[in-house]
């Protein structure tokens, strides 16, 4: 895979691609495989204080924020350029993050697509955009087209699992897009991260990812005269009943199952009528069944790996809880035997409503069945 897009090897800064100043990496690694892949530029103080010194230059000293012109014809040929990317980011995506090329329209294509040339009233300013590991190139566009359009500049700090699609972008806007205007840092450091966050040359803080990084991002950022607006994920659940009872849960467990779980929002347990329990059982067992598995670079693959060794092992944690919770596991739960980081699609039923696998975001290829006793036929 590392063969389609050249290894990440600066960070984009202040319209360049730079070393870090301490020299400092860190492994960009195959989830389906496990194995090293590059290596990533690991930011430290330095490097966060030039980034923001160059988005603050570009708003406050050069026409970005004021000449619209300039603007729509600037983001106009950067989303060009990422359309000729688009495959290279697909394949990017997929070995980095176990996003499969078949999901590419709703992680790749759409999101550069909706990368509009239309100017926006929007308060601008330098604004600090922190991605999560879950659609990130699709969160990241967002977020950077929003800014951009409405003439802010950007500093982003992608998730660590996806850092290299975050430099690759940062990378191609080298090209088009003025120096400082979007700028990349990657890093490890949890210090030097919350640091880009209170920095006073700030005017606005977005972060999308889990409840528990929003709430710390909002602890510590929020202070007079700086934005902070959180996007945050969470457990989505639907009602089956009804003569389509058997088709809504087929397809809750296809879209619970693609990308293994990992995007926001995914209908993880559905509700049925406890007298039809075994009924919808045997249509999540056997939608999940038919889910192919495999390797994420092959158009027939729906489910590929997690994202990391954490993020696998807190999925399995979670099916340890139901077995404690004497839940019905009908189907998979376990931990595949091949190198990288994956879990079998799994179907637990007699899942209790107040159940945390039902409360909480559990990311992985994993259906909750919720009996409903109070329904009636």
């Amino acid at each position: 895979m590392s063969k389609h897009v050249p290894a990440p090897v600066g960070l984009p800064v202040d319209g360049r691609e730079q070393p870090t100043v301490e020299g400092w990496t860190f492994p960009a690694r195959n989830p389906a495989t496990g194995e090293v892949l590059w290596q990533v530029p690991d930011a430290g103080p330095a490097d966060v204080d030039a980034a923001l010194t160059a988005a603050r230059r570009a708003f406050d000293a050069t026409p970005w924020s004021t000449d619209s012109t300039m603007r729509v014809a600037a983001v106009r040929a950067f989303r060009a350029a990422l359309e000729d990317r688009a495959d290279d980011l697909a394949l990017l995506l997929a070995a980095e993050t176990g996003v499969p090329v078949a999901l590419r329209e709703d992680h790749v294509d759409r999101p550069i697509a909706e990368l509009r040339a239309v100017p926006r009233r929007l308060q601008a300013g330098v604004t600090v955009v922190v991605t999560p590991a879950t659609s990130p190139l699709a969160v990241a566009l967002e977020e950077i087209g929003r800014v951009l359009l409405a003439g802010g500049t950007v500093v982003l700090k992608p998730a660590v699992e996806a850092a290299s699609a975050a430099l690759e972008i940062g990378r191609i806007a080298l090209d088009h897009l003025p120096r400082g205007v979007l700028n990349v840092v990657t890093t490890r450091d949890v210090d030097v991260a919350i640091a880009l966050t209170l920095d006073r040359r700030v005017d606005e803080v977005v972060v999308a990812g889990s409840a528990v990084v929003g709430d710390r991002v909002k602890a510590v950022a929020h202070r007079p005269g700086t934005r902070v607006r959180v996007t945050v994920g969470g457990p989505r659940q639907v009602r089956a009943g009804g003569a389509d009872m058997a088709s809504l849960v087929a397809e809750a467990a296809r879209a619970v199952a693609a990308n293994a779980g990992q995007a926001p929002w995914v209908p993880s347990s559905v509700v049925v009528p406890a007298f039809r329990y075994a009924e919808a059982r045997a249509a999540a067992v056997e939608a999940m069944a038919a889910v192919a598995v495999g390797d994420p670079t092959s158009p027939e693959t729906l489910c590929g790996p997690l994202r990391s060794a954490v993020a696998r092992d807190r999925v399995l944690r979670y099916v340890a809880l139901a077995e404690s919770e004497r839940a019905d596991v009908a189907l998979g739960g376990r931990r595949l035997d091949r190198p990288g980081w994956w879990v079998e699609p799994t179907v637990i039923g007699g899942v209790a409503a107040d159940s945390r696998l039902v409360v909480e975001e559990v990311l992985g290829p994993v259906l909750m069945l919720v009996p409903d006793a109070s329904a009636r036929a």
